[in-house]
């Protein structure tokens, strides 16, 4: 009967050999901005970017995108050619890129190529450095030599059997050049001696046609591997110059050809070849393949490998033919990926629901969407059971309850009851359905299974808890618990406590032996205690705390005080969707949620999230899927398969990664390099400083921390210092936006950070200067500080000038005042004296006349009494005018206007003073016109006028004084002309100023008010009284008066005094 049921389960089961753990590549392709996914080479440079070489361009990779740089057309001086074969960096930092068409340098400051020697031509196949910084380099199948410091270029021709066609190259750390021939052999180049040693490599091989020779690296220990075209790889002993053909046929028994060597670890090479990767274990002396596999995401993506590039965080880029790159780190082999391949040794179903172990060892994998699985961990098998609707086949593939007890798997289904299947057939010996009579389930919903220690098994359904009876097979509701409750977990703690989560009503518990039960809810308004009343799992640890998860969060329930304490708000996690949780040997706790898996140290309350950046299958995990084997391996279910893993193989990054400004776009765009108009003189990941215009203040900054084994599980920070106090944590993407900044100096720091916000990489650092425009820079404020001092210069100048100008005017008007006064005293004085002196003058002029008549026969008597006379009667003048000019001031001079001859007054005026000028022998000359003068004038004013002219003339004048007149229709013209001290003509209204007196004539006598009163008798008149400009050496006094009056003149108006 065994037998019959062992070949059953042999035609059922669909077995499959997993072999050793496997590796995980992640792939980058064109769709990732790769510009070809033939990809020829590849290395890292000294600041941490990849470069890729492929057949459209160079490729500049910083963990999240590429650049790449091509042929530009326009500029002769680039590359010819964008298919790069061989990539190599120098010492100081420039990219030597060997194409088919020549070597081209490209320096990533200025992101130029540059041609290196137009006799460089061909195709070029190796590009290496020694340890002195010089380059080697094989093209056109010619070897070259090039001093760097020298700039010196070499091509190495001398060979004993003749020249040398090159194919591959290798410089040992020792310095010895070594290179391969087409025609197989192995040669040993000696610089001192400029000479060659030749080894062969295919002379105890079987034969082949072509002894091509595709790559040579140092093994150490005097060893060289070498990759061939189709004898696979050999090794060579430098010392004794032979070699072993180690491997040179692939799995098919095809050719092995071999593309790249490097040597990853000690003792283990990985070679590329084109029948994928085969890795070399030198101590052990086997191989390991890796190919493609069809359906495998995880797998390679082509078999065709050309390139092994290493990183410095010891992760291997592999450059292939049609694939693209692929990447391997040792990190993501962490996490062990069971998930469905077709025709594979694989599980079945995605959705992996209840796992479970029987006494045998076997772990069996319950499914949502694939059945039930049997794993044999030690053989690595795969056997898959599903629901076929045939006799003895499981009755579902949605599995949820999972439990083994002896030989019997106990499997819940979705409405589909209770499966018993035996662990050896994987047939199905029992099943259960719900019915209505007792003794029987009510509900084909089976969400868990638990046998306590007491040996019951309790099933958990959507519609009650259910004891079985083993000696009737019999299940009854467990009366501890309410029968109408949709049920999700079950767990049995260390006292003996049953615990039952449910889909919405929150907690149960029942024990037994103390006869103790009860519930836990949650109600919208407590602060504390249950956070959901959806509990998903329950798990005691070591430590003996009982953990409930909800689908809102982790809980903790307390024995001592019999309370649940919520830790939401304390406990850092990346979904409070909580599906699963599991101890580890180091009693961290593992908590799978719907968006990642977790490791808690409840002690020191810190926790790590794992994502699918870091190897996970997916970050959404299934409910209470989650298994720990005896030997510490942990096992969890979710909705895209399983993974395996045990926590002490797992070891933390400690890479720090350089972070680097990959971008600078202001106003949206690029900043371009050295052109005229941009701030960017050098390629923004080379640059420390930035001056932008005022215009320029907007802008966005990309940054990428250059570590390549889990990009995306890095956070970033930044701060732009002079305008944010605190750091900046950027949620997605990696990109800084400041939109108009202000004009001054800033420095943008920005650096990779952990998921709790401590640092990560390499803080980067750019100093950044906004000018401001013009009128806001420091010379514009040096003008404005000149031009606000200036007018608060002027307007303390100003202030003080009014000041002044204010004092000024009152001494003025105090000295007016005085001078007024003085004025009227002197006035008052002379009018005084003028009426004391009239009236005894006028006594002594009445008989002084007599005495002149009386002396008649007294000629010389009569002489001096004329000259009494007339000073007599000049002394009447003067108090006369005195008298008058005062008479003006006060009263008026009241003017009466008849026909006047003009003509008569003027020839009275010159027989008065005809004898004064006889006297003083002075020529005086009257030119009148024949006809009468006749003018509307007061006789007595016009003769007062003349009076004081001709007075004035006979005083100042030397010899010569004329008096002319003349007529227009309108007015008649008076003018007095005399020599002597011309006045000058600047002065020409000061002197009919009241009391003024020319400094040239102070000596001669005179009272200073003559002219004055004549101006303004003129006035009076409607006339004018001016000084003319002088005429022959003449001063000219000119009266001008209208011959008729049309109004009659203001007493009251007078001017010039």
């Amino acid at each position: 009967m065994k037998i019959q049921w062992y070949c059953i389960w042999l035609f059922l089961l669909i077995s499959f050999r997993l072999g050793a753990q496997p590796y995980y590549f992640t792939q980058y392709q064109v769709e990732q901005g790769l510009s070809n996914n033939t990809v020829l080479c590849g290395i890292q440079d000294h600041r941490g970017f990849l470069w890729f070489g492929t057949k459209d361009g160079l490729n500049r990779f910083d963990g999240y995108s590429f650049k790449t740089y091509r042929l530009d057309p326009d500029n002769s001086g680039e590359l010819n050619s964008n298919f790069i074969r061989a990539l190599l960096e120098d010492d100081t930092g420039q990219i030597w890129a060997g194409t088919d068409q020549g070597i081209y340098l490209f320096n990533p400051q200025n992101e130029k190529f540059r041609l290196f020697r137009a006799t460089i031509t061909g195709e070029t196949l190796a590009i290496k450095k020694d340890r002195d910084g010089s380059i080697w380099f094989i093209s056109n199948l010619n070897l070259y030599h090039y001093d760097l410091k020298s700039d010196s270029l070499q091509q190495i021709r001398n060979v004993d059997d003749g020249p040398v066609q090159n194919t591959a190259l290798c410089i040992t750390a020792d310095k010895n050049v070594w290179v391969a021939g087409m025609n197989g052999k192995l040669y040993h180049f000696k610089p001192q001696t400029n000479t060659y040693a030749g080894y062969q490599l295919f002379d105890h091989s079987k034969p082949v046609i072509s002894h091509w020779i595709e790559k040579i690296i140092d093994a150490r220990n005097g060893y060289l591997l070498i990759g061939t075209g189709k004898q696979g790889l050999k090794k060579f002993d430098t010392k004794t110059g032979t070699y072993t053909d180690l491997i040179s046929h692939d799995q098919a028994g095809a050719d092995l050809f071999v593309r790249d060597i490097i040597e990853r670890k000690p003792n283990e090479f990985w070679i590329a070849s084109e029948s994928g990767i085969y890795i070399y274990h030198a101590d052990k002396g086997n191989f390991t393949n890796l190919r493609k596999q069809y359906n495998n995401p995880w797998a390679l993506s082509d078999n065709a490998v050309y390139n092994l590039c290493p990183d410095n965080e010891g992760g291997l880029w592999i450059g292939t033919y049609f694939g693209g790159i692929n990447y391997y780190t040792d990190q993501h082999r962490f996490f062990e990926k069971f998930f469905p391949i077709p025709d594979q040794n694989a599980i079945s179903g995605n959705a992996v629901r209840e796992i479970c172990k029987d006494h045998n060892g076997h772990l069996w994998i319950g499914t949502e969407d694939g059945g039930l699985n049997k794993l044999d961990v030690q053989q690595g098998l795969f056997s898959n059971l599903k629901a076929t609707g045939k006799k003895g086949a499981i009755s579902s593939n949605n599995i949820h309850g999972l439990i083994a007890i002896g030989d019997t798997l106990w499997v819940g289904t979705f409405e589909h009851g209770l499966d018993w299947v035996n662990i050896h057939s994987g047939q199905v010996i029992r099943h259960f359905e719900a019915m209505e009579e007792d003794g029987h389930l009510h509900n084909n919903f089976i969400l868990n299974i638990l046998k306590t220690r007491t040996g019951q098994v309790l099933l958990a359904t959507g519609r009650g808890i259910y004891r079985y009876k083993p000696e009737n097979e019999t299940f009854n509701l467990d009366p501890d618990f309410p029968n109408y409750i949709f049920y999700t977990t079950l767990y049995e703690d260390s006292f003996g406590t049953i615990w039952a989560g449910t889909w919405r009503d929150g907690l149960f518990f029942s024990n037994p032996q103390l006869k103790k039960n009860g519930s836990y809810r949650r109600n919208g308004k407590q602060k504390h205690g249950l956070s959901n009343n959806r509990v998903t799992h329950i798990f005691e640890d070591s430590r003996q705390n009982l953990w409930i998860a909800t689908e809102g969060g982790l809980c903790r329930y307390s024995y001592q005080t019999e309370k649940i304490e919520s830790l939401i708000n304390g406990l850092a996690l990346p979904s409070n969707l909580i599906l699963d949780m599991l101890e580890d040997n180091s009693r961290h706790l593992w908590i799978t949620t719907s968006k990642g898996l977790v490791r808690y140290d409840p002690e020191k309350g810190e926790s790590t999230t794992f994502t699918i950046a870091n190897g996970l299958l997916s970050d959404q995990f299934n409910y209470n899927s989650g298994f720990k084997d005896s030997n510490g391996d942990l096992y969890f279910g979710s909705v895209k398969g399983l993974i395996r893993f045990n926590p002490k193989n797992l070891k933390d990054n400690s890479f720090r990664p350089p972070v680097f400004i990959t971008g600078f776009q202001v106003n949206n765009k690029e900043l371009a390099i050295g052109q005229k108009d941009s701030p960017l003189k050098k390629s923004i990941s080379f640059t420390d400083s930035l001056v932008l215009h005022y215009d320029q203040s907007t802008m966005s900054i990309d940054f990428s921390a250059l570590g390549f084994s889990s990009p995306k599980t890095l956070g970033y920070a930044y701060k732009m210092e002079g305008l944010d106090e605190a750091w900046t944590p950027v949620a997605d993407g990696r990109k800084a936006i400041f939109t108009k900044l202000a004009p001054g100096e800033y420095y943008f720091r920005v650096n990779a950070v952990n998921s709790d916000g401590s640092p990560k990489g390499l803080e980067r650092r750019l100093y950044i200067r906004v000018d401001p425009p013009f009128w806001a820079s420091i010379p514009a404020y040096l003008c404005y500080l000149l031009l606000f001092t200036a007018l608060i210069a002027y307007i303390v100048r100003n202030y003080h000038y009014r000041i002044k100008q204010k004092n000024k005017r009152k001494l003025d008007t105090m000295r007016h005042k005085k001078e007024e006064e003085l004025y009227q005293a002197k006035m008052e004085f002379f009018t005084n004296i003028a009426h004391e002196i009239k009236t005894p003058l006028t006594l002594i002029k009445a008989p002084l006349e007599s005495l002149v008549r009386r002396t008649k026969e007294q000629p010389q008597l009569q002489k001096q009494l004329f000259t009494m006379e007339r000073n007599t009667e000049r002394l009447i003048e003067l108090t006369g005018q005195l008298l008058d000019f005062r008479r003006t001031e006060v009263q008026g001079f009241s003017l009466h206007f008849e026909e006047t001859d003009l003509k008569k007054l003027i020839e009275d005026n010159y027989s008065r003073f005809k004898p004064a000028t006889a006297e003083k022998k002075m020529s005086f000359q009257i030119h009148l016109p024949a006809a009468p003068l006749m003018v509307m004038a007061d006789a007595e004013a016009l003769h007062k006028i003349l009076s004081n002219l001709l007075n004035n003339a006979l005083k100042y004048a030397d010899k010569k004084i004329v008096v002319v007149a003349g007529l227009t229709d309108s007015t008649c013209t008076i003018q007095v002309k005399s020599d002597g001290y011309l006045i000058p003509y600047e002065l020409r209204e000061k002197i009919f100023e009241t009391f003024y007196r020319l400094k040239r004539t102070e000596n001669k006598t005179g009272t200073g008010l003559g002219l004055t009163l004549s101006r303004t008798l003129a006035e009076l008149h409607n006339g004018t009284l001016t000084l003319s400009p002088a005429e022959a050496d003449l001063n000219v006094f000119t009266l001008v008066l209208p011959i008729r009056q049309n109004k009659h003149p203001n007493p009251n108006t007078l001017t010039n005094l």
